[in-house]
């Protein structure tokens, strides 16, 4: 008897453990679920014939524009060296599995002057973003055959809706 009342003592605790690393499966289980679908809401993917693409949704420093999601360099050809050089563009090749576009692709080789010669020369309305702009250009590349897109978000849609009904 003493051995069967011991396999009841060292079970139930056994018992209690299973309980409480179930609930806490269950809760990584459900988090881990929240997580994704957050990140499923700040990284969409879009479907291209190309290929995926996942971007991020972003909220822009103005008033009038809601959140957009963005796609940033997207290939629209290939890159113009080489024996393309000089040539006209081709299509992009597809790509396997989703392509990363969260970040901008270098840009077209340019040359900016110096930016207080320019802050001089030019009207003060057209260099008031000059640093803005010159941020932009420091990777340069003459594979720059790129596109940035942004598309509203249905946010914007439906809080036009809304206002549009309200008056």
């Amino acid at each position: 008897m003493h051995s069967e009342s011991m396999s009841v003592l060292v079970g139930r605790p056994w018992m209690c453990c299973s309980k409480a690393k179930t609930s806490l499966l269950m809760w990584t289980g459900l988090v881990t679920i929240c997580v994704a679908a957050v990140q499923a809401q700040q990284h969409p993917v879009a479907t291209t014939n190309y290929g995926k693409l996942r971007g991020v949704k972003v909220t822009l420093p103005n008033e009038i524009l809601g959140p957009v999601e963005q796609y940033l360099g997207i290939p629209y050809a290939l890159a113009p060296t080489g024996e393309r050089r000089f040539q006209p563009p081709e299509p992009p090749m597809s790509w396997p599995g989703i392509r990363n576009a969260t970040h901008f692709a270098p840009v077209c080789p340019q040359f900016l002057e110096d930016r207080f010669l320019l802050n001089d020369m030019l009207p003060v309305w057209f260099t008031a973003n000059l640093d803005t702009v010159v941020s932009y250009v420091q990777e340069q590349s003459e594979d720059c055959l790129y596109l940035n897109i942004y598309v509203p978000t249905e946010d914007v849609v439906w809080d036009h809706y809304l206002l549009s009904n309200l008056s």
